[in-house]
């Protein structure tokens, strides 16, 4: 069963979430937040997406792009702690660059971030494999 006024909200609130998950997965590598909770935001985003205009349309529109997802964002995850291993410090220890953007202006990358991204896509895929297990209408 359809409803307008739940298809009305969620065309409005998928952006918002969108960038709101964005925001925090950007944000929570120096401070609390990160890669979980901005997956959790994207995750209710999806299963938001499902409700209002079915599992199945949804299925087909996501699940195929997201459900490797998982696998990559695991592998990222492990490599960057494998990555301070082969430099011969401890398993997950962060590294940090400076990247002059101008005279007076520096970004600081980490490899957190990037560990950040890999738990972010590990949340993500899981969702979109477990909404795609939903959709089916038969037994797996």
């Amino acid at each position: 069963m359809r409803s307008l006024i739940l298809d009305t909200v969620t065309r409005g609130i998928l952006p918002v979430t969108t960038l709101f998950a964005l925001y925090l997965l950007l944000r929570g590598h120096d401070r609390p937040g990160g890669g979980f909770i901005a997956g959790l935001v994207t995750s209710v985003a999806i299963v938001l997406e499902a409700l209002a205009f079915g599992a199945a349309r949804t299925e087909a529109a996501l699940a195929r792009a997201l459900r490797p997802a998982a696998w990559i964002g695991l592998a990222l995850a492990a490599g960057t702690g494998l990555l301070s291993t082969a430099a011969g410090d401890g398993f997950l220890v962060h590294y940090r660059a400076e990247v002059r953007v101008s005279a007076a202006r520096a970004l600081h990358p980490t490899t957190t971030l990037l560990f950040d991204i890999g738990v972010y896509l590990v949340v993500v895929g899981v969702t979109a494999t477990v909404l795609s297990l939903f959709a089916r209408e038969g037994p797996p």
